[in-house]
């Protein structure tokens, strides 16, 4: 594994700031899917919160010039979230870490797991064969003690050689 995959895996920054320092370009976020479900067990539990409370599911791709570099899942307890920054998840394809950003939000991002797979489905996602190498990482973002956001992060590791 090279130096680059271990730094997307375990840093404990923002990969939007990463992604922009490599690529020397802005990143746009690309909404993929994003709606309000009930939170059944599994997410609950992983949320610390009730079953059935209202949750933002979000899948976005990370790009830079229509490249896809980051395929990412977040689930968010709205309980949690202050409106206007709950304003700007729902609506805009902004990163989330700039956001937290915008309203001074203070966090911290906990690793929870990382991985590396081979492609199968994902594949297309990325322009990359099956059976390519992808980086797989979940970490929450805490916020007053509390998980604000989970996210999983998925990264072709052809694309940072």
């Amino acid at each position: 594994m090279k130096p680059i995959h271990k730094i997307l895996l375990h840093t404990d920054g923002s990969i939007t700031k990463i992604l922009e320092a490599i690529t020397g370009k802005n990143v746009e976020v690309e909404t993929v899917k994003q709606e309000i479900i009930k939170a059944d067990k599994k997410i609950a539990e992983i949320l610390k919160i009730k079953e059935n409370e209202d949750v933002n599911y979000r899948i976005v791709n990370l790009k830079v010039n229509d490249d896809v570099l980051v395929h990412a899942i977040s689930y968010t307890p709205l309980i949690r979230l202050e409106k206007d920054f709950k304003d700007d998840l729902m609506k805009a394809d902004i990163p989330i870490g700039k956001i937290m950003r915008k309203y001074k939000i203070e966090a911290r991002r906990e690793i929870n797991w990382t991985k590396t797979e081979k492609a199968d489905e994902m594949a297309e996602i990325f322009g990359i064969e099956k059976g390519d190498l992808l980086l797989i990482r979940n970490y929450n973002i805490i916020h007053k003690g509390e998980i604000l956001i989970n996210i999983t992060e998925y990264f072709p590791a052809k694309k940072f050689e």
